[in-house]
Formats: structure tokens, C-alpha cells, sequence
């Protein structure tokens, strides 16, 4: 009976299942037969931009799946790593997203929070994640195809320029491309560690940062921006917090750059190299002349240098500083070591020593009495002392450093008689356009050349056109109260005199002095154009107007910054180059000093570019930023670097080692060769010349080298050995015109031009 009656139900569900549609039988897709792409190959998209992903569901006979919808599981990898990222928008903690109800045919919608190359996955069954590697593993992922898998996203909408920010050693995000370098560093080839994080800003429409995140995995160049800077690495990827360290040394004092370079985007950090401890002292300042009785202590000057040769700063807390150091007294010694404000020595690097070594028995002044003042616009230590001059006789004061190196100054005092003179001292008899000048010091002069200062007893009158104004009201010192001088800045009285004249009335004294009115500064000129190998040159360089008179900027210059360019060096050399200049010396003189080092003997050009920003509120120099360049070619070598000769086309001035002299036939350029007189040239480099009338052939010899050359014959010969030239000799004038670089080269001179703006040959640079 219980037979009968389930086969009478298995018929009935039979006969049922015969009324039911077909597509309720399709087969269901299967994960190794079904598959995701993306829609568009080689898919590219922007930061949370839409990536559409076309599911085939697909039954075990390839044929598609038309079941109901399925549950897919989808994540992303970043190239080369199994875990699921974080950097796909709607994820869970594991990486995964998870959509429902998936067809045949589907398009799914995925986005992507940042930049990066990612592997689309996907599974219909949910797959499981290692807690420790978040490593995913899916038994059933779907298939994929190699050009259709993959999604690479972009941030096109940051430029990294204006969005990338740096930190350097824990310091706040700047989005500034110069950042300065915290602290000094030393230049004694210890490495100093260098911590940098990289950033990238996200902004909204006003171009305020929302937040900031990590530059993680990209590749940063380090460059040193000079030789005498060294870094560790040169190329290093950033961590997870968009971090790098790097180490830096120094060999010389100054100011340099390193570069760091990211996605295009270069960041400057600025290095400011620092001295190491006092090894010498020199006395650059004492009086030539007595001084009077009852006066203060004259100008007495010591220059401190490390063992480098480099000018020794103070240093205070790390950074170089310009205070005064004070002399407490020390028992039980015979000198007095200077400190800072009376502190423990400790707050600077060394110390030095005042002893009082001669003075007259009548004195009462004490080694204790004078102190080291640091002279910034000197770039020099000033000797002071709390006592007038206090007795007649001679005063000597030895200044010690801690390792036994010592200088001393040496003046006299004498009682002042009448005086018989007056004296006006100006630091230089040229005052530019616009610029102002005030006389270092106006001193009585008596019968014995006793000096005393004059500027409280006399007046000033000055007469020229030129003259703006007389005297300075908020002056700081008598003279400049009374006797600074602002020239106008009419171009017309350039080259015009000004005549000052002071006059005592209770002596009965007058002193004059002609100062003459340059033009506007135009350039720079180096002083020296020689320097010696593996040495720390200082090379003075003055700024000049267009006659090549020397001008000063004035005290209107309240800022100025001085950058210089290698421009050209021998193979292979190892050449840097640094600020030295006194900001008092190049207001009041327009002098500047570059220091110059090279590896290697050779011409080194070096290009000086000097920024000035004048003061707004001088009516005579309106607000405004002035540049000055001059280019040099030195010749680097050993003590004795031999001639340097310089001549210029169409000038008949020849310079022989800085000394100017006349030449009878200028250097021409003809046929784009640049042709020079021959017996010039060989003269002034000490050669033997004659010429042959008969033959137009003309000898020189040289350092045992003989040179002939003929007119009108590209032959010629060295030693007897014969060379071709290109071009051939000829007459200009009386003289013979050579081609420049043949016969240079053939006595062994090294010829350097230089270029006018138009790119045509202006100087000719030779030295032996």
C-alpha cells in the first residue's frame, strides 16, 4: 500500500515538472568556466573614478549561465602582492567588496581612493584572509584575461608642484621648494644625518589642503650642488611614511645646496657650512701713527681662522651668531679666556686668551679691562677695553687661542700737542649715482703725528653739483651727522668732483678731500684671475661701473645676495666655490670676495651674479632689486702658474698679469677665425721674435720650443716638425696677424675666449 502511494506522488510531481519552463533547468555558472574584465582594455581612470567590471557567467559547457543572480566577492592587489588594498573604495577590513544579485553580462561599478596599478579578482564564493599577511586566498575565483585584469589609476588632478610638501628632520610640512637645514654643520668631513618626509596635499576648490598623505615608494635623486658637499646616496625610495635619510659632510665653509628631485618636482635644502675650531689668528688692524692721550683704544683687529683657512664665527647654540664676548677674570692665570656673556666656556667651540703684555708703569689698565668684540661687516674679532688711554708710553696685547697660536697688536700714547693738520679719511674716492659716503674719521694731526679725533670741533661744507644733501640728522656718529654726503641721480654729473672741506675754526685747520661721481654699477670685475690648486682661494671682486671704476651699493643696499656659477672647469676636477664677501665692505667699498677651490690644475670660469635690493624709502634709489654679473676665466696651478695674458678684438690694450700695456695692432676676427698680432702675443709670454723680410717668415722661441710660420702659408712648423693650419697668416698694417689658437697651442698656452652677447669672440684669455 505505502508503495502504491509513492509512486502515485512521483507521478504526479512528474507530470508537474513537465508543465514548468525550460530556463528553470539551465545550468548554474561555475567559477572555472566563468570570468571578470574590465570593460575598457588597458583600463585608466582618475583617483574615485568609476572602473566598470563585466562579469561572464558561464556554465560548464561554456554556454552562459541564465540561473538567478549570484553574490560576487571582489578585491584588488597591488602588483606583486597577494593582499587585498586598501585603496578599493567599499571594502571591508580584509580588502573585500562584496555585490549581490550578479547576472550574466552584468557591468559592476568600482573606484579607487588613490593613485597606483591594481589586479582586479573576483570569486562567487567568499574567500578567506590570512590575519597576519592579509594574504587572499579563493578556491573559486573567477577567470581573468592579462589585458583586461588590470586598472591603472592616476591623481590627475594634483600637480605635484603646488601639492607636494616636504618635512626635513621632524620640522612642519612646507610646501615651499627651499627649506633651510637646522644648525650648522661642520666642515670636518663628518657625516651629518638628513631625515626627509614626502607629502602629497589633497585641496578643495579654494586650493586649501583637506589632508595630507605620504609619498610612499617613489624614487627621490639626491644631488649635491657642490663639491664641497657629499652626499651618501644619490637615488633612494621613500618608505611608508613617505621617508628618507640620507648623510651630508663638508670639506669647505659656506653656503650650498642639495637637491632633492621626486615625480619632477626638485626641492632645494640649504646647507650652511660652519667653521671648525680656531687654528690661526693674525693682527690685520693696529695704529701706524701715535694716538692721544685720554682717548679711547684705537682700532685693533685680529682675523681668526680654522685649520681650512676659513674666517672662525662665533658660535653660540649651534648657529653662528655675532655677540659680544665679555672677560671675566680668571685667577691663577696669566690670560684672560673670553666666553660668552660671562657663561661656562662650554657655549662656544674654543677659547682665547688676553694678556696685557706691555703697557706704561703709570697705567692702570689690566688684562681684565679689554674683551673681543665680533666685527660682522669685518668678518674679524675687535680688541676693546673698558679704560681710556690713561698714560704715555707703548701698549702691546698678545691674543692666544687654546692651541698655543697667538697674534699681537702694538700701539703708542702720547700727550696731544697744538695740532697742525687735519686729516679726512674716506673708505674710497668714488660714490656712485644715488649713493651715500661718510668719512671713516676726521683726526688732528700735531707737529709729532699724534693723532686725535677732530669730528667734535669742526664743520663741513662740500661744493659740486652733484650733491643731493649734506649731513644726516639720525646719523650715529658725529661725522656722518655732519659730513655724509647723498650724490644725486642725474647720469649728467657722472664723472663730476666734489670737493669736501672741513674746517676747525678753534685751530684754525682745514682738511680737504675729492671724491669723484661714478656711473650707476654696470657689472663686477674680479680682482685676480690666478689661484693656486688644492687651495681655499680668497678672490677679492669689485662692483664697477661701465669705465671699470670701482662704486660702492651704499648703506641704501639692506639686502643683497651673491650666488656664483662654475661655468666651465678641467676634466674631471673637483671645484667649489662660496660667499666670503663682508656685507660692510661691499656697502662701503663695493667689495666682494668669492673663495675658489680646485682639484686639479686647469682654467676654471666661474660667472659671480650679485643681488641687490635697495631701500624703499630712499627717494634717491626707489624701491627696487638691481642685478650686477662679471665672468672670469682663472687659471689654477701650482705657486707658480706662469703668465696670464689677456687681449681683446679691436683693442689695442694688452693685460700682462693684471699690468695694462699698449699694443700697435688690435686682435681682428676675419673669416670667423680670430686673429691676434704675433709678436704681441709671443712677447709678452717672454719669447725671443724675429722676421725674415725676404722670406715673410716669422720665428719665435719659447721655452725651447721654435715656432715659424710664413705669410699667406697654412704650413708652419714646431721644432721642425711641420702642421697644417686652416687658415693662413697675413699682413695687417706692419704687423703679422696669426691664427690665436694655433699659435697658442703650439708653445703649450691655453686659450680661453669669452663672448659678447651677441656671441661674437670679445676677450682672449691665454696662460702658460
Amino acid at each position: 500500500m505505502k508503495n502504491k502511494k509513492l509512486f502515485a506522488i512521483l507521478t504526479l510531481v512528474c507530470f508537474m515538472m513537465t508543465l514548468m519552463p525550460v530556463a528553470a533547468f539551465a545550468s548554474a555558472p561555475v567559477w572555472d568556466a566563468s570570468a571578470v574584465y574590465t570593460v575598457d582594455t588597458n583600463a585608466e581612470a582618475n583617483v574615485n573614478e568609476d572602473v566598470e567590471l563585466e562579469f561572464a557567467l558561464n556554465d560548464d559547457d561554456g554556454a552562459a549561465a541564465t540561473s538567478p543572480s549570484a553574490t560576487m566577492y571582489i578585491w584588488a592587489t597591488v602588483s606583486g602582492s597577494g593582499a587585498g588594498s586598501s585603496a578599493l573604495n567599499g571594502v571591508d577590513a580584509n580588502g573585500i567588496k562584496t555585490v549581490t544579485d550578479v547576472e550574466n553580462g552584468d557591468v559592476v561599478k568600482v573606484s579607487f581612493k588613490r593613485a597606483g596599478t591594481y589586479t582586479i579578482h573576483a570569486s562567487m564564493a567568499e574567500p578567506t584572509v590570512d590575519a597576519d599577511t592579509l594574504k587572499v586566498t579563493a578556491p573559486q575565483a573567477l577567470k581573468t584575461a592579462t589585458d583586461r585584469n588590470t586598472v591603472v589609476v592616476t591623481d590627475k588632478s594634483v600637480n605635484p608642484d603646488t601639492n607636494y610638501a616636504i618635512a626635513v628632520n621632524g620640522a612642519n610640512k612646507t610646501y615651499e621648494k627651499t627649506v633651510a637645514l637646522t644648525g650648522v654643520v661642520t666642515p670636518n668631513n663628518v657625516a651629518k644625518e638628513v631625515k626627509v618626509n614626502f607629502y602629497m596635499a589633497e585641496k578643495d576648490a579654494n586650493g586649501e589642503v583637506i589632508k595630507e598623505k605620504a609619498l610612499v615608494g617613489k624614487t627621490v635623486t639626491i644631488e649635491a650642488g657642490s663639491s664641497s658637499i657629499d652626499v651618501d646616496k644619490t637615488s633612494v625610495k621613500t618608505g611608508v611614511s613617505g621617508n628618507i635619510t640620507f648623510k651630508l659632510s663638508a670639506s669647505h665653509e659656506g653656503k650650498y645646496n642639495v637637491y632633492l628631485t621626486v615625480d619632477g618636482v626638485t626641492f632645494t635644502i640649504e646647507v650652511v657650512v660652519g667653521n671648525t675650531s680656531a687654528a690661526a689668528i693674525q693682527t690685520i688692524s693696529e695704529p701706524v701713527n701715535p694716538k692721544a692721550l685720554w682717548g679711547n683704544l684705537p682700532v685693533v683687529r685680529f682675523q681668526v681662522n680654522d685649520i681650512n683657512g676659513n674666517v672662525f664665527k662665533p658660535v653660540v647654540g649651534g648657529t653662528t651668531a655675532a655677540p659680544t664676548y665679555t672677560i671675566p677674570d680668571n685667577e691663577g692665570m696669566n690670560g684672560i679666556k673670553y666666553n660668552v656673556d660671562g657663561n661656562s666656556a662650554k657655549d662656544i667651540e674654543k677659547g682665547s686668551y688676553i694678556v696685557l703684555t706691555s703697557a706704561p708703569s703709570a697705567s692702570k689698565i689690566k688684562s681684565s679691562d679689554f674683551s673681543l668684540v665680533w666685527n660682522n661687516n669685518k668678518q674679524a674679532y675687535d680688541l676693546k677695553c673698558a679704560q681710556i688711554m690713561d698714560a704715555e708710553g707703548t701698549y702691546e696685547v698678545k691674543v692666544i687661542l687654546d692651541n698655543g697660536a697667538y697674534a699681537t697688536a702694538k700701539w703708542e700714547v702720547k700727550q696731544f700737542a697744538t695740532p697742525v693738520s687735519m686729516r679726512i679719511d674716506y673708505p674710497r674716492t668714488t660714490v656712485e649715482l644715488g649713493a651715500s659716503i661718510t668719512p671713516d674719521q676726521v683726526v688732528y694731526v700735531d707737529a709729532n703725528k699724534v693723532e686725535k679725533d677732530a669730528s667734535k670741533d669742526m664743520d663741513f661744507a662740500a661744493t659740486g653739483y652733484a650733491i643731493a644733501t649734506l649731513g644726516d640728522t639720525a646719523g650715529k656718529t658725529e661725522v656722518a651727522k655732519k659730513a655724509k654726503i647723498t650724490v644725486k641721480t642725474d647720469e649728467k654729473y657722472v664723472g663730476s668732483k666734489i670737493e669736501v672741506t672741513a674746517v676747525s675754526e678753534r685751530y684754525n685747520l682745514v682738511a680737504t678731500a675729492t671724491l669723484t661721481v661714478a656711473d650707476a654699477a654696470k657689472d663686477i670685475a674680479f680682482a685676480d684671475k690666478t689661484a693656486d690648486v688644492n687651495v681655499n682661494n680668497k678672490i677679492l671682486w669689485n662692483v664697477v661701473d661701465s669705465e671699470g671704476n670701482k662704486v660702492a651699493l651704499s648703506n641704501e643696499v639692506v639686502d643683497t645676495d651673491i650666488s656664483y656659477v662654475v661655468l666651465d672647469k678641467p676634466e674631471g676636477a673637483k671645484v667649489s666655490v662660496y660667499d666670503a664677501t663682508n656685507v660692510g665692505d661691499l656697502q662701503s667699498k663695493g667689495e666682494g670676495k668669492m673663495s675658489l677651490t680646485s682639484n686639479k690644475v686647469g682654467n676654471v670660469t666661474v660667472q659671480a651674479i650679485l643681488k641687490a635690493k635697495y631701500n624703499t624709502t630712499n627717494t634717491a634709489a626707489v624701491a627696487q632689486t638691481k642685478y650686477y654679473t662679471g665672468t672670469q676665466i682663472f687659471a689654477v696651478g701650482t705657486a707658480g702658474v706662469g703668465e696670464v695674458v689677456v687681449m681683446s678684438v679691436g683693442s689695442n690694450e694688452i693685460v700682462i698679469n693684471d699690468k695694462k700695456a699698449a699694443i700697435d695692432a688690435a686682435p681682428i676676427v676675419k673669416n670667423d677665425r680670430t686673429f691676434v698680432p704675433f709678436r704681441a702675443l709671443a712677447e709678452a709670454f717672454g719669447a725671443e721674435v724675429a722676421y725674415d723680410e725676404a722670406t715673410q717668415a716669422v720665428t719665435a722661441e719659447l721655452n725651447g720650443v721654435k715656432v715659424v710660420m710664413t705669410i699667406g702659408s697654412a704650413t708652419y712648423t714646431v721644432n721642425g716638425a711641420e702642421k697644417t693650419m686652416d687658415v693662413a697668416p697675413f699682413i695687417n698694417g706692419s704687423r703679422t696677424m696669426v691664427p690665436v689658437r694655433f699659435v697658442a697651442e703650439a708653445f703649450g698656452i691655453k686659450v680661453i675666449p669669452t663672448y659678447d652677447e651677441n656671441g661674437a669672440t670679445a676677450d682672449i684669455l691665454f696662460n702658460l
